[in-house]
């Protein structure tokens, strides 16, 4: 949206198939805004994120959280990544006090493109 402030779409899979007929996948799909903090190459954010969770092995619902990290980029339309989310799960929106003491931690690394 602008050079501060960043949408973004996030799509997660994992399948998993140890060979015994027993295969799974999950997934989430989640959107989110970031806040960047323009330091040159050098950009660290702090966002929040909400979407849905799925698959086989996990409890549907809803996921969200706030999340932190800091981008890399190696030219003006690549950068690479690190960050730490705090993701708590609910079943609607009236269980978001409830569901945030029971949340967890998840660390990303990776690499990103600007369109």
């Amino acid at each position: 949206l602008t050079d501060e402030v960043m949408l973004n779409i996030r799509q997660s899979v994992l399948y998993a198939d140890p060979g015994d007929d027993d295969s799974a996948w999950n997934g989430s799909t989640r959107v989110g805004a970031l806040y960047n903090f323009d330091l040159g190459v050098w950009r660290p954010f702090v966002g929040l994120n909400v979407g849905y969770l799925y698959g086989d092995t996990t409890d549907e619902g809803f996921i969200a959280g706030p999340e932190v990290g800091v981008r890399y980029f190696v030219n003006p339309k690549t950068f690479v990544f690190g960050q730490a989310e705090y993701q708590f799960l609910f079943d609607s929106f009236s269980d978001i006090d409830n569901a945030f003491d029971d949340g967890s931690f998840a660390y990303s690394v990776g690499v990103g493109f600007n369109f």
